[in-house]
């Protein structure tokens, strides 16, 4: 056992000081096109062990890289279909957010502006509305456009998002699709669009009453 806790030290001091060597550069937009080519790269393996492994140290890599585009291809990271992977890229995303919260902001939102679509519009909800915390101000544009999607699954996790905000105009806004019947899935299972906004509702604090 002594043994095989040394080499996994070992490794693990191995696998440290090779992430140094490949992060040290003068400007971090030196590694863009080595991250570049290292995630098309990946996503052509073959095997999906091999597939998975790559894409998950790359996701540690990209959130050490201060550039735009590392954190375009962490998101594309977090879209993948592997929950390994997704996991990976989410704690990741998180950790880049703790000192970057606002250039992340902006490029999740560029991103959605841009069309993007898959498991990555499912995750950033709760993600991004966590990694403000009580620091940072919550990403409502990102939210308000999630809203506005046409996977009701999205636009579920947009408003559960929303409904934490509680800010002025988020009752409207969830008010105006109370009637959508487009099928989602809740912790109880499978339910109406309109009736977890509904649920969201009566979980809000009551509106105040005109003057």
């Amino acid at each position: 056992m002594n043994d095989a806790l040394e080499n996994l030290y070992r490794a693990r001091r191995e696998a440290l000081e090779a992430e140094a060597s490949v992060l040290d550069v003068e400007q971090d937009a030196q590694l863009v096109p080595t991250l570049e080519g290292a995630v098309r790269e990946a996503k052509s393996q073959a095997a999906k062990h091999e597939r998975s492994f790559r894409l998950q140290v790359l996701a540690d890599l990209c959130s050490k890289v201060h550039h735009p585009r590392a954190l375009e291809l962490l998101l594309g990271i977090l879209n993948e279909d592997d929950d390994s992977v997704r996991l990976r890229a989410a704690m990741a995303l998180r950790a880049a957010c703790q000192s970057r919260y606002a250039e992340v902001i902006r490029v999740a939102q560029d991103a959605v502006d841009a069309g993007l679509a898959g498991p990555a519009l499912l995750e950033l909800p709760g993600l991004l509305l966590d990694a403000a915390g009580m620091e940072h101000a919550p990403p409502v544009d990102l939210l308000v456009a999630l809203i506005e999607h046409d996977n009701a699954e999205v636009v579920a996790e947009a408003a559960c998002a929303l409904a934490e905000v509680d800010l002025p105009g988020v009752r409207e806004l969830l008010e105006s699709l109370a009637e959508d019947r487009r099928a989602v899935v809740d912790a109880q299972g499978e339910t109406t669009l309109g009736d977890l906004i509904i649920d969201l509702l009566a979980a809000l604090a009551p509106p105040e009453p005109s003057t």
